[in-house]
């Protein structure tokens, strides 16, 4: 008895991968109440948006736990080819990106420009990075040639990330792409205003 709300087109695959499979965009039940989104751009309603209840919170853990297992099983550079992916989907749709940041924000064009940018800058480095940041190092052991030790980072699993209304898409994705390229999962609570 709860919905789903995903993107009406799909993901386009990464190198043959199923993003879609892996996302979960709002989790919300279908008696959800709503609050009306109302643009400080123009003071005028932008749309509904349900209010999730704390058994949607849960859910969307749930599902997030579950998606994060097969999302931890890809290698770093599998994870950074989605990350880029997301780099050049954003970049593609650019204008229509900033207008929405302007709509939902009230920012200069210029404002919105800066955290656009910040978005691209941070999903781009942190892709390009993570791969070897990730990777399995090896040392010697106590007993050289005898032993040796291998440092191997794992996932802590899922992580919440509450997203401000003053940059509400830059410290969201900023806070986020780290977490998602160390295999971990997100749940994102956007703030109401």
């Amino acid at each position: 008895d709860r919905m789903t709300l995903a993107p009406d087109k799909p993901a386009a695959p990464v190198a043959g991968i199923d993003v879609k499979s892996l996302v979960a965009q709002v989790v919300a039940s279908p008696r959800a109440q709503t609050m009306q989104s109302i643009s400080p751009f123009t003071l005028e309603p932008i749309g509904d948006v349900p209010i999730s209840t704390p058994e949607d919170v849960d859910m969307a853990f749930e599902t997030a736990r579950r998606a994060q297992k097969r999302w931890a099983q890809w290698t770093p550079k599998e994870r950074a080819r989605v990350i880029l992916r997301f780099h050049d989907v954003m970049l593609q749709n650019r204008s229509a990106s900033l207008d929405l940041i302007q709509l939902e924000t009230g920012k200069t064009r210029s404002d919105a420009s800066d955290e656009f940018l910040d978005v691209l800058l941070t999903s781009r480095h942190y892709a390009r990075v993570a791969p070897t940041k990730l990777k399995r190092v090896k040392h010697r052991g106590v007993l050289p040639v005898l032993t040796a030790v291998s440092e191997i980072r794992h996932p802590k699993g899922v992580v919440g990330v509450i997203s401000p209304w003053n940059y509400p898409l830059t410290l969201a994705v900023s806070d986020a792409i780290p977490a998602l390229l160390a295999g971990n999962g997100i749940v994102l609570k956007p703030d109401a205003q």
